[in-house]
């Protein structure tokens, strides 16, 4: 036993002394060995470096595509100068892996295969590198899986060639996805166009959505318009169509008028059928217009339709026309533009009445904007007229109250106008006063004769005998004619017996009717003369455009006249004068005219004689005598 442990504790010991020697050892025989020329053979596999570490592979972060195969080329850092094998560890969980190709002596390759779930972005793999020296520890490859966006394939137009308007029709739009990730979104279309059914789509890679687009215009014309695609904001479709109009509007958009000084914006407007048969419309829109319910347009023909926004509200108004049969329907827009100033008397005349001559006087009129926007005016009027204020700015609704003024210093009676202007709007407003001076004329005895009433006869001319009479009694009534007339009042073709009065239908408007009436003059048994008014009856009176004309015939001649009109309402009621004037009638002439009895019969003596000297002289002529 003692021996054994003493033979262990040598050995130890020798080996303790001669390991560190044996690399030397080896290295002085290799030496020897080179330079002795003498082959060194190499084992089959050759035996590790004792102390040397495998070569380390490379760690790598990658992106690849979806949709195409990646090559990944596999190394180590340093270099290995032998030839070096990679190895995979671990398989990617959801992609596909080749085994390493070499390509050179210290670099492979694999391919790297995604999977086809969209849903998977990330993957990964281990490998490892063996050399000479060993196998080294596998390192991961990280794989991050990029998916191309949708590539859709898009028409680039659709035309839908010519409809009638009213009617549709549609044509298949198709798109399809040719790659990439999922295309998911929606087919946008405006008017006149829509989609029948869905316009959501979902494509995959190589998926197609095929949609049916209705054009499906309401009026005619040319339309173009596009279909958006929500997944793809910079492609679109362009569309194309033309609606032939069974009943066109002319024009295109109805915009109605107003005339200066009319509260009523109008305009008339026309309707075409384009059709072989007629066509009966009914007619729809805002309360606030008035149009016809119905209309009826013949084959290939037109029609008028007015249109009339009501007065009561100034506003503007844009709104449509809604033109309605059993198989067809389409609208035509109407715009209604704001209510321009329109100013307005409510004052139907001013009437001063009878006033004593050397005094003044005053009345009142108003003016009032009816319209929607501010409007200004001025007036004015002629002496012995006058008002303290002549203009005025009045806003929409607005109403004011004016004074005139007159100064009554001459005797008569005045008839005039105030003129008004606002903008392009002018009217007139009748103004009447009478100025009366008291005084006491003489009048002569005698009245007119019995046969001709309406005529007013001179008293005889003797002036022997003379009554006074009252002037303020027996004139006051309104007898005299107007001392300035009318604008548009005139009596011509005066005849002996005839004459013609004319008037324009201004001073009356509204008024058709009429009663011409002529002053009589009479002394009563009581010496006091008495003023009437006779109406004519059976006189004529004509309508010539925007005036009137009375034709008087059976008048005495050589006869003064004052002729006054008076206006007659719906129900024969008579209104007051429109105007009174003066004219004479020519003399009747005659051959006898100035002759006397005295002077006829010596004429006829001298003609007696004449013919008894011609008598004789023609019998005691000489025979043969020329």
């Amino acid at each position: 036993m003692r021996k054994f442990w003493t033979r262990g504790r040598v050995h130890s010991n020798f080996v303790a002394t001669v390991r560190p020697t044996i690399p030397r050892l080896l290295l002085i025989f290799c030496a020897l060995c080179l330079a002795s020329g003498a082959p060194v053979r190499a084992e089959r596999k050759s035996a590790p470096i004792i102390g040397a570490a495998p070569q380390q592979p490379v760690e790598m972060n990658l992106k690849v595509r979806r949709e195409a195969k990646t090559e990944i080329t596999l190394r180590i850092y340093g270099k290995a100068g032998e030839p070096l094998k990679y190895l995979v560890r671990v398989p990617p969980a959801h992609g596909r892996l080749s085994e390493p190709r070499a390509t050179e002596r210290e670099v492979a390759v694999v391919i790297y295969e995604p999977p086809a779930d969209l849903g998977i972005t990330t993957d990964k793999f281990a490998y490892a590198v063996q050399s000479a020296i060993g196998v080294s520890a596998a390192v991961e490859v990280t794989l991050t899986i990029v998916d191309q966006p949708p590539q859709l394939a898009i028409q680039d137009t659709i035309d839908f060639s010519t409809v009638r308007a009213g009617a549709s029709n549609s044509r298949l739009l198709e798109i399809s996805n040719h790659g990439g990730l999922i295309a998911h979104g929606e087919v946008i279309v405006d008017e006149p166009w829509k989609i029948e059914g869905k316009t959501g789509y979902q494509l995959r890679a190589g998926d197609v959505a095929i949609f049916k687009v209705i054009f499906a215009p309401a009026v005619g014309g040319k339309f173009e318009g596009v279909a958006r695609y929500t997944s793809d904001r910079e492609h679109s479709t362009t569309l194309r169509g033309t609606a032939e109009a069974a009943i066109a509007a002319n024009p295109a958009q109805w915009v109605l008028q107003q005339m200066p000084g009319d509260p009523v914006r109008s305009g008339a407007f026309e309707l075409a059928n384009q059709l072989d048969e007629p066509r009966t419309l009914q007619l729809k829109t805002d309360a606030r217009l008035k149009i016809p319910s119905q209309v009826t347009i013949p084959p290939h023909g037109k029609v008028t339709v007015p249109v009339e926004a009501s007065s009561e509200d100034a506003h503007g108004l844009d709104t449509e026309i809604r033109l309605e049969a059993s198989d067809f329907s389409t609208s035509v827009p109407v715009r209604v533009p704001v209510l321009e100033a329109v100013l307005r008397t409510t004052t139907p005349v001013i009437a001063f009445g009878r006033l004593a001559a050397g005094h003044k006087a005053s009345a009142t009129f108003d003016l009032e904007n009816i319209g929607g926007t501010p409007g200004a005016a001025s007036w004015e009027i002629n002496p012995p007229f006058h008002v303290p204020e002549s203009s005025t700015k009045l806003e929409p609704g607005e109403k004011k109250v004016f004074q005139i003024e007159i100064d009554g210093k001459t005797p008569g009676r005045y008839r005039t106008w105030l003129q008004f202007k606002a903008g392009p709007q002018a009217f007139d407003l009748p103004v009447q006063a009478e100025v009366v001076a008291y005084q006491r004329p003489s009048m002569s005895t005698g009245s007119a004769p019995d046969s001709a009433p309406p005529v007013e006869t001179a008293a005889p001319a003797d002036t022997t005998e003379t009554t006074a009479v009252d002037f303020q009694a027996a004139v006051l009534p309104e007898w005299m004619a107007d001392h300035v007339l009318p604008k548009g009042v005139e009596v011509s073709h005066i005849t002996q017996t005839s004459a013609v009065i004319e008037w324009p239908a201004s001073l009356a408007p509204g008024i058709s009717r009429f009663r011409v009436e002529v002053r009589q003059l009479q002394n009563t048994p009581d010496r006091t003369l008495e003023v009437s008014w006779f109406p004519l009856t059976d006189v004529p009176i004509q309508s010539r455009g925007t005036a009137f004309a009375a034709l008087l015939t059976d008048l005495p001649p050589g006869q003064p006249f004052t002729v006054r009109i008076v206006p007659l309402q719906a129900n024969g009621e008579a209104g007051e004068r429109l105007f009174a004037l003066d004219f004479f009638t020519p003399p009747k002439s005659s051959l006898l005219a100035g002759v006397t009895r005295h002077s006829l019969t010596s004429w006829l003596i001298g003609v007696l004689v004449t013919l008894v000297v011609w008598k004789v002289v023609r019998r005691w002529r000489p025979r043969g005598a020329s």
